[in-house]
């Protein structure tokens, strides 16, 4: 396989992945009211900048500083994305590699 095959396949494989992620990591609570709906300034579960609530059910919440959102690491669903986004680069960087040592010889 030649070096532009390889960069189109892996930049098809990673808006995939990041669709994939983006359907299964749906910002709503479950009431099933949007997330902007619900701007608690509560301050467990929140340690510096991060947060992490298990019993908060929602995986993106407002930050509590500033503008925009953040994750609830306390959430299972976001340790997987964390672990998927890495794995994901893992093996782009394996496979790159493995293409342009194939590309030397």
């Amino acid at each position: 396989m030649t070096h532009p095959v390889l960069a189109q396949l892996l930049a098809v494989a990673l808006i995939v992945a990041v669709v994939a992620l983006a359907v299964v990591v749906i910002p709503v609570n479950r009431r099933g009211a949007p997330i902007s709906a619900r701007p608690s300034r509560d301050d467990r579960g929140w340690y510096g900048f991060i947060y992490a609530n298990p019993d908060d059910p929602n995986l993106i919440v407002p930050k509590r500083l500033g503008l925009g959102w953040t994750v609830n690491f306390g959430h299972r669903r976001a340790w997987l994305a964390v672990f998927g986004v890495l794995a994901f680069i893992a093996v782009s960087i394996v496979i790159g590699t493995l293409a342009g040592a194939e590309g030397r010889h």
